[in-house]
């Protein structure tokens, strides 16, 4: 008996016949590492996917091939060096890869922390999540509409860059606070003003994974401490940040580093008291 001859409508056997190529052990891996790497040659896909000897490769990329959902070129003629890229029919797979990851995070059980990733560009995304989804569930969202569908109160830490169109960054941290902890990822050279944004932390670009996980668990080994200590904490890693960037004398001439400056003395104060 095959799934055809069971009592299902057979409009779904059209799915069923996609959920069975996925389930072969390597297509759904090399279809991602095509999806997040772009055009890859053989030895790039043999060196990229761990434990995968070259003939099951071989014949795993024969069985996309045939699917429609990847093609292979021919680069050079002498020597001969071919690429595998996706199709249009393998690009379209992305949403439901992401659905599937989704459906992950709201329907099974996890006791990790999670960390919404929003940033415009999908390779930066892709970046951030190989750095933390070892220690964290990782969700990821490029744009509006997708950070506000992901941001419930599953999420833990947000790192939002700043430039993400349709977020107003200072908007969403005061909305944002009481239920997660905010990480802003900003440029070379962030506006000053920005000190004045109620975020946990910045982040500039470029950094290294080392410095996202140091910004993630520092945020995560504080979600107990009082208010006035977040603020603080808070204050001192802006202002940390923009001092590394700007002269003492830039900043002061800004009215947000000096209110900023001015509110860390009253709330060293009042922790002293």
């Amino acid at each position: 008996m095959t799934y055809r001859d069971a009592d299902i409508p057979a409009e779904n056997n059209r799915a069923l016949e996609a959920l069975t190529l996925l389930s072969k052990k390597w297509s759904p891996i090399i279809l991602l590492m095509l999806q997040h790497h772009g055009s890859q040659g053989f030895n790039d896909l043999l060196e990229g996917i761990p434990d995968i000897s070259s003939k099951v490769l071989s014949d795993t990329l024969d069985t996309l091939q045939e699917a429609g959902l990847i093609e292979r070129r021919v680069v050079s003629e002498s020597p001969l060096r071919v690429e595998y890229d996706l199709t249009d029919a393998g690009r379209d797979m992305e949403p439901i890869f992401e659905s599937l990851a989704d459906w992950v995070e709201s329907h099974l059980e996890t006791t990790t922390r999670t960390i919404l990733l929003a940033d415009g560009d999908r390779r930066i995304t892709e970046m951030y999540r190989q750095w933390l989804s070892d220690r964290y569930t990782v969700v990821r969202a490029h744009d509006d509409r997708e950070f506000y569908d992901r941001f419930d109160d599953r999420i833990d830490v947000v790192l939002l860059d700043v430039s993400l169109p349709g977020i107003d960054p200072r908007g969403f941290v005061e909305e944002a606070t009481d239920m997660c902890r905010t990480i802003l990822i900003v440029g070379d050279r962030p506006d000053p003003e920005l000190v004045s944004v109620d975020c946990d932390d910045i982040l500039r670009k470029p950094f290294v994974r080392e410095t996202a996980l140091e910004s993630v668990a520092d945020q995560l080994s504080r979600l107990d401490e009082s208010e006035t200590g977040r603020e603080r904490a808070a204050i001192e890693a802006r202002r940390s940040l923009f001092e590394s960037i700007y002269s003492t004398e830039q900043l002061e001439e800004q009215p947000a580093y000096r209110d900023a400056v001015g509110r860390l003395t009253e709330l060293e104060k009042r922790e002293s008291e």
